[in-house]
């Protein structure tokens, strides 16, 4: 029990990314002339059943949307969970390179620990999307990403999915594939997201989603590892004036042979 806690605390950070909050992109309602910074700090916290502890951390957002054809965001995220404390930073973008295609990229990176770790020691990342010209509310989007634990553990992650602007809402649908090293093991996940509102005043929503991981662990016996897993989260983000306002989070996780997580995720923001 023991290893496999370890194993699925490592691999916990590759996926960590694979069912999040749908992503401000230029073309959601209201977006179109955003205030030049946001930045948005916060705290998360979950507990995990089957001996995982308590788990939380804190993270901050800096985007620079100065320029409508190119927006960098600086990331920071520290993590704590019984035993083990760890900063991850990142740097993300948007790059409009024409009237119906743009792209995200971006790459982190964590210290080296002797031990195992919370979040990959390189990651990078790379996603294009496509508005369909017919209407233009409809956004095709592929990508891939690379992350590393050292370099016997590391990892490929293929996507493709949708993003729809219906009105006041956006629905966002994603599959990825997974290839594990050691071992090339394949595996896969997928999520569904969907919300309502309007920027500058409230966004609600819900995301759902669920796959397999399987991969092989490598400590003094090398541990195959195979779960299932779904999850659920919703939020809700709240302007209170012009210049700032709150997000919460609620989410689920389940594990299947492994732990339950339930956590909650509060953040302030500020745009000026």
């Amino acid at each position: 029990m023991k290893s496999l806690i370890v194993a699925t605390v490592l691999i916990a950070a590759a996926w960590a990314g694979q069912t999040q909050e749908t992503p401000a992109t230029f073309e959601r309602p209201g977006y179109e002339s955003p205030m030049p910074v946001l930045l948005e700090v916060g705290t998360y916290h979950s507990g995990v059943t089957n001996g995982y502890g308590y788990w939380r951390g804190a993270d901050a957002t800096l985007w620079l949307r100065h320029n409508p054809r190119f927006t960098p965001v600086f990331q920071f995220n520290s993590q704590t969970r019984p035993g083990i404390t760890q900063q991850n930073i990142g740097f993300f973008s948007f790059a409009n390179w024409s009237k119906n295609f743009y792209t995200t990229q971006g790459f982190s990176f964590t210290p080296d620990r002797k031990s195992f770790s919370l979040f990959p020691h390189q990651r990078f990342d790379v996603k294009g999307f496509y508005k369909a010209p017919f209407n233009r509310r409809l956004v095709l989007a592929a990508g891939y990403s690379h992350f590393s634990f050292g370099s016997l553990v590391k990892g490929h992650i293929y996507n493709t999915g949708f993003i729809y602007y219906p009105r006041k809402m956006i629905v966002e649908g994603n599959y990825y594939i997974n290839r594990n090293q050691p071992g090339n093991k394949i595996s896969s996940s997928g999520s569904m997201a969907v919300q309502y509102g309007q920027e500058g005043k409230y966004w609600a929503g819900a995301v759902v989603g669920g796959g397999k991981e399987v991969y092989t662990y490598i400590a003094t016996t090398p541990l195959e590892v195979n779960l299932d897993s779904v999850s659920t989260q919703i939020f809700f983000r709240k302007w209170l004036s012009k210049h700032y306002g709150v997000y919460m989070s609620f989410d689920h996780q389940t594990k299947f042979s492994a732990y339950s997580r339930t956590g909650v995720t509060g953040r302030m923001f500020f745009e000026f």
